[in-house]
């Protein structure tokens, strides 16, 4: 028997809760994701990714969306507070 593995058993918590951050942030600025990729070069079917914790952006886009978010990366990447 084969066990079929689905992206959602694998998804990790700090990419949900970064993706959570990353959208919580822009709707607040009142921005679309194409504004985002304006300000970044990310592309819109990434950063939908991201949003959704289906990605992990590298060192260089956590630092691009933070600054077009106009945040701390650290604000993006802390902990939960569970």
């Amino acid at each position: 028997m084969t066990t079929r593995l689905h992206l959602e058993d694998i998804i990790q918590p700090a990419a949900l809760a970064f993706g959570a951050r990353v959208k919580a942030r822009r709707k607040v600025l009142g921005l679309t994701q194409t504004d985002i990729y304006t300000r970044t070069g990310i592309g819109i079917g990434y950063l939908s990714s991201i949003e959704r914790g289906r990605a992990n952006p590298t060192l260089d886009m956590m630092i691009k969306l933070s600054a077009a978010l106009g945040l701390e990366i650290w604000d993006l990447l802390r902990p939960t507070d569970e």
